[in-house]
C-alpha cells in the first residue's frame, strides 16, 4: 500500500463530508437548480425549510442536506453545476462521483488501493471488511482517523460503498463484485478543465 502524503493534510479535509451522505441523486438535482438562480439567504432557507423542497422529516435534516449538497457543487464551480442539468442520468452520477472524490480524497485512496489493486490482481470483488481494513491502515498514516468513533467511521464507509454502486463500479451493496466503469467524455472534459486529470485515472481504474 502506498503512503501518500495526508499525514500533513488536515484530517477533516481529508474525510470531507463523507459523513453527510452518498451521491444524494435526486436532492443534488433540486439544489443545483436553486443554486443556479442565485438566491439570498433567506430565500435559499425558505424553499429548504419552509418548503421543503428536499421532502425531509425536519427543518434540521433537510438544512444538513442542503448545505453538504451546496459545499460540494461550489467546490467544483458554477460550470459543474450547469453541467449537472444538462447530461444524461449516466454522465449527471459520474459528475457527482468526481464531487465526492475530490470533496472527500479519502475515497480517491480507497479506490486507488482496493479498486484499482483488485483489478490488477484478478480479483472479482472486494472483501466485505474492505473499509475498516482501509481506515486501519490509514491509521498508520493520519493518527487523527483514530479519533473518530467505529460506528462514524462505519456510517462513512456505507456512504462510500453506496456511491461506488450508485456508479457502477460495485454490483450492490452486499455482493460486491466489480463493475467495468467507462468514463464519459463530458466528464473527463470538465475534470481536465478544472485540472483533477488524477481523478480521471482513479476513476476510470477498473477498465
Amino acid at each position: 500500500m502506498e503512503n501518500n502524503n495526508h499525514s500533513v493534510m488536515n484530517v477533516k479535509k481529508y474525510l470531507g463530508d463523507l459523513n453527510g451522505g452518498g451521491l444524494l441523486i435526486a436532492e443534488t438535482r433540486i439544489i443545483c437548480e436553486i443554486q443556479l438562480k442565485n438566491l439570498s439567504v433567506d430565500e435559499w432557507k425558505k424553499l429548504v425549510v419552509d418548503e421543503n423542497v428536499l421532502q425531509k422529516k425536519s427543518p434540521q435534516t433537510a438544512l444538513r442536506f442542503a448545505n453538504v449538497i451546496r459545499k460540494r457543487l461550489e467546490v467544483m464551480g458554477k460550470p459543474f453545476s450547469q453541467l449537472l442539468l444538462d447530461v444524461s442520468e449516466r454522465a449527471y452520477i459520474q459528475l457527482l462521483m468526481a464531487a465526492f472524490m475530490i470533496q472527500s480524497p479519502v475515497i480517491v485512496d480507497f479506490m486507488r488501493e482496493y479498486l484499482a489493486e483488485a483489478r490488477r490482481t484478478y480479483k472479482p470483488d472486494i472483501a466485505n471488511d474492505a473499509w475498516i481494513s482501509f481506515i486501519d491502515d490509514r491509521i498508520k498514516v493520519i493518527p487523527e482517523l483514530a479519533s473518530y468513533s467505529e460506528s462514524t467511521l462505519k456510517r462513512m464507509g456505507s456512504n462510500v460503498i453506496k456511491a461506488l454502486v450508485d456508479t457502477g463500479y460495485l454490483k450492490s451493496t452486499r455482493q460486491r463484485q466489480i463493475q467495468a466503469v467507462y468514463l464519459l467524455p463530458e466528464v473527463k472534459e470538465l475534470l481536465i478543465n478544472i485540472n483533477k486529470q488524477e481523478v480521471i485515472d482513479v476513476m476510470e481504474c477498473t477498465q
